[in-house]
């Protein structure tokens, strides 16, 4: 059987939701049937993902592209695709504006798969691009909820039908079997996102001073690196609890900090449709979240929606199952139900069904 030749270009292997994302499919893809290759724009940092993916014997392939607007990239990025004869182009975030010229010229088809709200995933000239390519069918938009679909259908004026719908994926063999943790008096919150604006720490922080007040054991978890570190570790000195708050930075084994956790939270401001909180429900944690992008699609009974910036409601939540054990466990067990339908080896299959299906009509 030939080869079907992959490109998949990205920004970067950092840890990150949309790399995380391309990095599960990229193991789990059928290496018989698909000829792989990464493309970064960024120089190699050695990241886990790009230890893992080269002992897998992935390759990869990093541009050096500086920052902002970068011409050379453009003639970079076609080297790489032209020498993997390259027959389909998987992008993820920014990397689409330095694919989108040698597909539109070779006549490939371009799958961009959207991770957030598509207002707010691109620059403006990234989603002028898009838009041409989307509407001349050069590109396909593929989305990760069913929020996020009517997002897109919504802003690049595209009916529903002509928008893929995949979800994010899961790896639930390393939740397969529920490790009793240590009891302790300790109830522990555990947030696992980026230290940037959209993920909103400062109101989560505020809530959980709240909670603090209220019940003193409790201890608030983050995992995660980014520019509002300082910030944030000087908004828990003035709200009197950094002693009750644990900054982690990145964290690899992100499945045993599930394990040694009561509750995940988290506070964003926007999201797409967050791996973090897949990841959650399968360690039957219950959760507690904002109702922004496509989170409500997949919290129901396994957990709680707040609305964004409002930290004394978000207290009270995470108040509520902090003092109710048994609600605690009926929605982990709810939401490990639910993970099923998000693990990496049925949503491997379905990018390998898009790959097929759009490579037979570029």
């Amino acid at each position: 059987m030939t080869k079907i030749n992959l490109s998949i270009v990205i920004p970067s292997l950092q840890t990150g939701g949309a790399e995380n994302m391309a990095f599960q499919v990229a193991k789990a893809i059928n290496k018989d049937r698909f000829n792989l290759q990464f493309i970064c724009l960024y120089s190699s940092t050695g990241t886990t993902f790009e230890q893992e993916l080269q002992r897998i014997g992935v390759k990869i392939v990093f541009l050096e592209k500086g920052l902002g607007l970068n011409l050379l990239t453009f003639r970079k990025m076609w080297r790489a695709l032209e020498e993997h004869q390259t027959e389909i182009v998987h992008s993820h975030l920014g990397a689409c504006l330095y694919a989108a010229p040698w597909t539109l010229i070779r006549g490939k088809k371009l799958l961009h798969t959207v991770h957030n709200l598509p207002v707010k995933e691109l620059p403006a000239l990234h989603r002028v691009v898009l838009r041409g390519m989307f509407k001349l069918k050069k590109a396909i938009p593929v989305s990760i909820s069913d929020t996020i679909r009517q997002e897109i259908s919504r802003f690049y004026s595209l009916h529903e039908t002509a928008i893929p719908l995949v979800y994010n994926p899961v790896d639930l063999r390393h939740f397969k079997k529920k490790e009793k943790r240590q009891e302790d008096d300790i109830i522990k919150f555990v947030c696992v996102a980026r230290l940037e604006p959209q993920k909103n720490h400062k109101m989560l922080l505020k809530a959980f001073a709240f909670v603090q007040s209220e019940m003193e054991n409790t201890r608030l978890v983050l995992a995660g690196e980014g520019t509002l570190m300082n910030q944030l570790k000087l908004l828990s000195e003035q709200l009197k609890i950094s002693e009750r708050v644990d900054f982690l930075g990145n964290v690899e084994n992100i499945p045993e900090l599930m394990k040694a956790s009561d509750i995940f939270v988290l506070a964003s401001s926007y999201e797409g449709l967050p791996l973090t909180i897949l990841e959650a429900m399968g360690a039957r944690l219950p959760v507690i979240a904002t109702r922004v992008g496509g989170v409500p699609d997949i919290v129901r009974d396994n957990g709680v929606l707040i609305d964004p910036d409002q930290p004394h409601k978000f207290a009270e939540a995470m108040l509520k199952l902090a003092k109710h054990k048994k609600l605690r466990e009926m929605m982990g067990e709810q939401g490990f139900l639910m993970s099923s339908q998000y693990d990496i080896e049925s949503i491997s299959l379905e990018y390998e069904q898009l790959y097929i299906a759009y490579r037979s009509s570029s």
